[in-house]
């Protein structure tokens, strides 16, 4: 999910102010409905409800998504089923195997390592890149951020921890101009997203939370050295859970 904007959209803009031919078009631009919500189309409403059930540990990595089934699931034909499919597949929450179909994409400990390995050296990039351009605007964000978070912590919503925790880590660096770098990491972290509700529970939430602080102190204060430092340190705290996962599964009986 991207994270939330350091600017506030302004309204649609007419070029032609004071036409009197425009006029009837001006009027039915302040007579729109704030409240309405254009429909999604059928392939975004499969990909958003494959993506949830992926990142919230429904559909476990390794697990199979056969196209037949959730073309009934959704009560619609294949075609948009396929383009969902492939739209996750260039996300890399999914992977396709040949001759076999998709599953969710299943990473080995060492893959896992290597994307914790790529995000430290992409985000101190970012980090670095984004601090010059840091506003005021993005560090209240941040605060808000991790205020939601705090509070969903607190009423047990652990889905929309994990939505909050990606939007305050995507603010860090959300200044930089590195846009291709920028999609890189941010397709790491969806390598990673299938993992996520696996040993999120076995982190120190109310910690996690006080350490966002520290960075929002060191955001506010332009600190880049000091800010690369304690996102290295808060991300090392997901490695020792990591390997509490891989061990456990290595110790169950077949």
């Amino acid at each position: 999910m991207s994270p939330r904007t350091a600017t506030k959209r302004s309204g649609p803009r007419n070029t032609n102010e004071g036409d009197a031919s425009t006029a009837p078009a001006a009027d039915a631009d302040r007579g729109r409905r704030s409240d309405f919500v254009r429909p999604k189309t059928a392939q975004q409403a499969v990909v958003e409800a494959l993506r949830h059930d992926i990142t919230t540990g429904k559909l476990a990595p390794g697990s199979w998504i056969v196209q037949e089934a959730v073309a009934e699931q959704f009560g619609m034909s294949r075609i948009p089923i396929r383009e969902a499919l492939k739209t996750l597949e260039a996300e890399e929450y999914i992977t396709y195997v040949p001759h076999s179909g998709y599953r969710v994409t299943k990473l080995s400990l060492a893959d896992l390592l290597e994307v914790f390995t790529l995000r430290a050296i992409l985000e101190e990039a970012l980090i670095r890149d984004a601090m010059p351009a840091v506003t005021d605007q993005i560090v209240d964000d941040m605060r808000s951020c991790n205020a939601d978070m705090d509070k969903a912590l607190a009423d047990g919503d652990l889905i929309s921890v994990g939505v909050f925790n990606r939007q305050f880590h995507f603010l860090t660096f959300h200044a930089s101009g590195m846009a291709r770098t920028k999609r890189i990491v941010t397709q790491l972290w969806n390598t990673a997203d299938a993992y996520r509700p696996m040993y999120s529970p076995l982190l120190d939430m109310p910690k996690v939370c006080h350490e966002h602080v520290a960075m929002i102190e060191a955001m506010a204060a332009r600190d880049v050295e000091r800010m690369v430092a304690l996102n290295n340190e808060h991300r090392a705290h997901a490695i020792e859970p990591i390997h509490r996962i891989f061990e456990a599964e290595r110790d169950s009986p077949a």
